[in-house]
């Protein structure tokens, strides 16, 4: 009767240690489903912070593109400009070639015609 005693004293123990096995389990349980949750929450959160992140990247990118775009039409613009005055560089080193051949023949005419006014006074 002891030996039964005993048995169900053993029994009744190993239920009462088995129930807070349980309760324990169901509370670690409880502990890494908030757990998950939340970490389910950070990585949405984070994900969100992705997107903007990239959203932003892409709008840098396309302004960066823009501004390459001008800047090459802009050099292009320069070296048209650059162009253009060399020519009109060359054409005005023409022009003032010529002034000075016409103001050398004007001052050759201006010296023979005050010769044959000095001659036609003579």
């Amino acid at each position: 009767m002891d030996a039964i005693k005993k048995k169900m004293q053993m029994l009744k123990l190993d239920k009462e240690n088995a129930l807070d096995r349980a309760e324990q389990a169901e509370a670690d349980k409880k502990a890494a489903e908030d757990r998950s949750k939340q970490l389910e929450e950070d990585i949405a959160a984070k994900e969100k912070l992705l997107r903007a992140s990239e959203d932003e990247r892409d709008r840098v990118l396309e302004e960066l593109h823009k501004a390459e775009d001008s800047l090459l039409a802009a050099d292009e613009t320069a070296a048209k400009l650059e162009d253009e005055l060399v020519s009109l560089q060359k054409k005005l080193k023409g022009t003032e070639d010529e002034l000075d051949k016409y103001s050398e023949a004007l001052k050759d005419a201006q010296e023979k015609l005050e010769l044959a006014e000095k001659k036609a006074t003579d």
